[in-house]
């Protein structure tokens, strides 16, 4: 289980990519998808916030964020 909210996703994505990360309704379910900066989702959607936050940690600039978050 993340520790994190979908706000501090979406925060780190936003400052550190020129990304954005967006909550939205699927088919009967709540999914997360990434919209690069053509507005255009890049890969697949996402439908746990945990596995959001274990793909954009890949990126060290996010983990740098998030992990100053919890200091």
């Amino acid at each position: 289980m993340t520790t994190y909210s979908f706000d501090d996703l979406r925060a780190a994505v936003q400052d550190c990519t020129s990304y954005d990360l967006v909550q939205r309704m699927g088919d009967d379910y709540e999914e997360f998808v990434l919209v690069d900066p053509y507005g255009d989702i890049d890969g697949d959607p996402f439908y746990e916030l945990e596995d959001v936050e274990y793909f954009i940690r890949n990126n060290d600039d996010v983990d740098r964020y998030l992990y100053g978050m919890t200091k």
